[in-house]
């Protein structure tokens, strides 16, 4: 295995968490029938989010699935 020399800087990340969340909410939205729009309006309020976007978790590294299983964790375990 090589080593590379490639530096991810904090943009690199923040791109990667947004990909990440959007994937991840076009199958949340598809899954519960709501609106993408609505999807994100929602999970922009959760601790979910703010851990994405707290880039020493390393959150966005992972995947939309494991995103998705975090939130619908947070959401199931939250009273509306």
């Amino acid at each position: 295995m090589a080593n590379s020399n490639f530096i991810v800087t904090d943009a690199l990340k923040e791109t990667t968490a947004i990909t990440v969340m959007r994937c991840m909410l076009m199958s949340y939205a598809r899954d519960n029938p709501i609106s993408f729009e609505q999807a994100l309006l929602d999970f922009a309020k959760s601790d979910t989010y703010e851990a994405l976007f707290d880039l020493e978790t390393e959150i966005w590294k992972e995947g939309p699935t494991y995103l998705k299983i975090l939130y619908e964790k947070e959401r199931n375990n939250t009273p509306e």
